[in-house]
């Protein structure tokens, strides 16, 4: 029979190695998350581990960077005038808006022959403006190209960012899609045309949880990933409910809004370019190949009919993602920019 002394060692002896296991498992996270060149030669589970802790636990999103953006009653949030630093553990960027909250400058909203719109892959996530698929699609055409994209933004909200923006010059309009837009688009058409809008007072609080998430302690990692595996931690709460969808209903939800988002700009005489942007690139999501497949469909106007959809993933490779962040470095950017280019020629 044991004696008391001898639970108490064994109790002391796996307690300590417990927490010596806990201090290597902090470590080596620390260490691949600061180090993202090592980790990128680390076997897959290990990589995909490393990345969900950067995403969950420690990155900060550019919309609820209260020195990068600001609250929108329409939109929920644009970028804020003006330059900021928007820093990540894989970049340090600087961020300058002009005064309608998109990021370039206010000569660039003075009749723009191309505008591009979609979420922080066409807003230059993680890369300097010069950088930006916008960019590198303005040099190749020679076009006047707004880039109006905002993190974050579905279908819906870019939509209506095109209603603010000068289209009297308007040739083309960019739309990036991401996934992530579905819920969004699902949104839009429950609620007969309109999206609920996060109140002021709840941005706030979720720019304050964005700005907590950058704070460390000894274990942070350790002890948020057991407690997310246990599903004991609440989820972000900017968080959406994806929900499931065949790829013929997600491009019917896109092409809903597509026809019906904007409530003063005429898009009869533009043309509409589409693409998608997504990590899963080999092989491509199905989206824009249904959309191809669903714009013939009778009941959509005739520049939805028209739209030229472009399947970019074949073009990427993964070198050309960020190793902890799902987001283009610029070589990624000057890819999509030039398949964008030889759509109109």
């Amino acid at each position: 029979m044991l004696n008391a002394k001898t639970i108490v060692r064994t109790v002391a002896l796996v307690a300590f190695n417990l927490i010596v296991a806990i201090g290597l498992l902090e470590g080596l996270l620390l260490v691949l998350l600061h180090s993202p060149g090592v980790t990128a030669r680390t076997p897959r589970p290990v990589r995909r581990l490393v990345q969900q802790v950067y995403r969950h636990f420690n990155r900060m999103l550019i919309q609820f960077d209260s020195n990068c953006s600001r609250y929108d009653p329409q939109l929920t949030y644009t970028l804020r005038a003006g330059e900021c630093t928007f820093t990540n553990l894989e970049f340090n960027t600087t961020v300058y808006a002009n005064p309608l909250g998109v990021r370039d400058d206010e000569q660039a909203l003075v009749a723009p022959d191309a505008i591009v719109i979609g979420d922080s892959h066409a807003m230059g996530w993680g890369v300097e403006h010069d950088e930006t698929l916008v960019h590198a699609f303005a040099r190749r055409t020679g076009l006047k190209t707004l880039d109006a994209g905002v993190s974050s933004y579905g279908t819906v909200r870019e939509m209506r960012m095109l209603d603010r923006l000068d289209t009297t010059h308007l040739k083309y309009l960019i739309v990036q899609y991401a996934d992530n837009d579905l819920p969004e688009n699902r949104s839009f058409r429950e609620h007969g045309g309109d999206i609920p809008i996060t109140t002021e007072e709840q941005y706030q609080k979720i720019v304050e949880y964005y700005a907590a998430q950058r704070s460390y302690y000894p274990g942070k990692y350790v002890y948020r990933l057991f407690m997310k595996v246990l599903r004991l931690e609440a989820p972000e709460p900017d968080q959406l409910a994806m929900g499931v969808a065949s790829p013929a209903e997600e491009a019917d939800l896109f092409l809903n809004v597509l026809a019906h988002g904007t409530q003063t700009t005429s898009l009869d005489n533009v043309q509409v370019i589409v693409f998608e942007i997504n990590e899963q690139i080999r092989p491509s999501r199905p989206f824009i190949a249904a959309l191809d497949h669903a714009r013939h469909g009778s009941n959509y106007p005739a520049w939805v009919q028209r739209l030229i959809a472009i399947d970019v993933a074949p073009k990427l490779s993964p070198e050309d993602f960020l190793v902890l962040d799902d987001h283009m470095r610029p070589s990624g950017h000057q890819k999509v920019g030039d398949a964008l280019a030889e759509a109109i020629h």
